[in-house]
């Protein structure tokens, strides 16, 4: 376990706030919030407990999600937040407050924006190692956001990162994707994303 992180203001254009396993206390997480511009949110840290064989498990867990622009969760994540189907559990996040609602399921990843869901499929290959994916694809689309400040482009750019990740066969950092390979996928997914109305 983690020591706890406290929170110190920083100028910057935006924050993730990704935590592991309880190192992120609510008052240290409502402190972010109220420091940050842009706030991208990977919940599964908040959602961990321990079983009594010492086991990882998820649990439900009321999180305040208000001054949070964006968040991603796959759905085993989402259902302890919230309940539903995939589009139920996306929307019910967007009404707690976050305006970018990525969903994860495997190879396919869907963002929620206002009352459209986009998707895009990464290729069905076979991993290698995927530890780290989760912050690569976190890290490029709130990089992408606070650049572009476009979330199309930010989810395609994230997914070709992903995508160029798991495709390098690396572990650990050597799985950083170069930016030229990346912008390939990316335009790739860009030219594939499919949407519909919710």
């Amino acid at each position: 376990e983690c020591e706890p992180i406290d929170c110190s203001s920083v100028d910057a254009d935006g924050h993730i706030v990704s935590p592991i396993y309880h190192e992120i206390s609510d008052d240290t997480f409502r402190k972010i919030k109220t420091d940050s511009n842009f706030l991208f949110v990977d919940p599964q840290g908040f959602l961990r407990q321990k079983d009594s064989q010492n086991n990882i498990v998820l649990k439900n867990t009321n999180l305040d999600l208000s001054n949070v622009n964006a968040i991603k969760v796959n759905p085993e994540e989402a259902q302890q937040i919230v309940n539903g189907t995939h589009d139920e559990m996306m929307l019910s996040l967007q009404k707690k407050g976050v305006e970018y609602v990525l969903l994860t399921n495997k190879t396919d990843v869907s963002l929620l924006v206002k009352d459209k869901i986009y998707s895009i499929t990464l290729p069905n290959i076979k991993i290698h190692d995927t530890t780290g994916i989760g912050d690569i694809f976190s890290s490029t689309f709130c990089c992408t956001m606070l650049k572009e400040k476009d979330f199309l482009w930010a989810l395609c750019f994230a997914g070709g990162a992903a995508q160029a990740a798991l495709d390098s066969k690396n572990v650990g950092l050597q799985k950083i994707p170069q930016k030229g390979i990346i912008q390939t996928n990316a335009s790739y997914f860009y030219n594939l994303v499919k949407f519909r109305d919710l």
